[in-house]
């Protein structure tokens, strides 16, 4: 969708002035005087436009002091393990160059704290975030593609099933809810996956997912991919039961509500996404699934646990080896409760009630070794 910045608006033959736009009510109050909204779009404008958006208005959104937290913004461990697959990758294939890629980077901790850690001379490092596209990645040599969190940040339709009939949620020009039914290619959508939605049951989807999974993949001749997100496979993110609401949510200081339409431009607007739709493109060009599985599994294939914050250390010290409740260690309490905290976070990434057993990992292979990696050895 294309987004007009200026304060003329062509609609038809008439040039209409618009009112100046300072702020994203603004922006929304001009495109709602034509007519509602699709979901779908407002989800574009209200994370994206140029100048309100919630991801490009400049403001810190991700990490502890922001609005929610991602892996590499809530421990180094994320990292480290994420380079241990980097190194591996790069000792079992070949080439004479190799490119790291993290797509959607945001504010590029990862690609960063990679960049840091691998000091072969044949990699090279890109970051690929909006309004930047996969085109400005070179081609030639191998390719190791992560995408941390990308798919669950597309926009994205919601749509509710009405007797035998699909309708598509849109917005009006009182920041409400409103129903049309839903064009065919939405309809197309769950025929082809063999979905069927029950009476009430609301969906999340981008037709988004797939399509740009496939030009990632067809783009690289001999590459690893790495896709991590919040989401499951059709059946599962599509029952009716488990899942009858959708999974639609918006986030904002920490904390996540249903209330997607409140605040625009200040929250973020997410959906779990359909790892279904991004084996569909990797078996339709060439990328063999050699993995899916929860975050903390992944994560403890690659030796997470040797990371000196995950490292059994017979109880709670200082840095220098003075024992917490030691009285002379008290002037050093602050550092020794960043550590227990650093050390918290760390296990957030494994343990069964952190963001590790909420997220998903999937890795497909192109043109490059399918069997022998560390991630798809057993672990008990």
């Amino acid at each position: 969708m294309r987004l007009s910045m200026e304060v003329k608006l062509l609609r038809g033959d008439t040039m209409t002035l618009m009112p100046p736009e300072r702020s994203m009510r603004d922006v929304l109050s001009n495109l709602l005087k034509y007519g509602d909204l699709s979901f779908r779009d407002f989800v574009e404008i209200v994370l994206y436009h140029p100048g309100f958006g919630y991801y490009t208005a400049g403001q810190k959104r991700v990490g502890k002091e922001g609005d929610y937290v991602t892996s590499p913004t809530l421990s180094p461990v994320f990292s480290y393990a994420i380079g241990n697959l980097v190194r591996e990758f790069m000792s079992r294939c070949e080439g004479e160059v190799f490119t790291i890629v993290d797509i959607g980077c945001g504010g590029g901790e990862l690609i960063r704290a990679l960049r840091e850690e691998i000091t072969d001379p044949r990699a090279r490092f890109f970051g690929i975030d909006r309004p930047q596209t996969i085109e400005e990645i070179p081609t030639d040599g191998t390719h190791f593609i992560i995408g941390n969190e990308l798919y669950d940040a597309f926009p994205f339709a919601r749509l509710v099933q009405r007797g035998e009939h699909l309708h598509e949620l849109w917005v009006n020009d009182q920041l409400e809810w409103t129903e049309r039914e839903a064009t065919t290619s939405y309809e197309d959508y769950f025929a082809e996956r063999g979905i069927t939605l029950e009476d009430g049951q609301f969906a999340d989807v981008s037709l988004e997912w797939e399509s740009f999974h496939a030009d990632v993949i067809k783009r690289f001749d001999h590459a690893l991919l790495v896709t991590i997100d919040y989401g499951h496979p059709a059946t599962k993110l599509f029952h009716p039961r488990a899942r009858r609401f959708g999974t639609a949510a918006a986030y904002a200081q920490q904390r996540v509500t249903r209330d997607l339409l409140a605040n625009p431009g200040e929250q973020d607007l997410t959906a779990h996404i359909n790892f279904t739709d991004l084996e569909r493109a990797g078996e339709r060009n060439g990328a063999t699934a050699l993995f899916f599985d929860r975050l903390a599994k992944f994560l403890l294939t690659l030796d997470i646990t040797s990371h000196a914050l995950l490292r059994p250390d017979g109880g709670w010290q200082m840095a220098d080896g003075e024992n917490v409740d030691d009285a002379s260690a008290i002037c050093h309490l602050p550092s020794a409760i960043n550590d227990l905290q650093a050390r918290d976070d760390a296990r957030r990434l494994i343990l069964p009630d952190g963001i590790g057993e909420d997220q998903r990992v999937l890795v497909q292979a192109k043109g490059v070794p399918l069997d022998g990696w560390s991630f798809q050895r057993r672990l008990f």
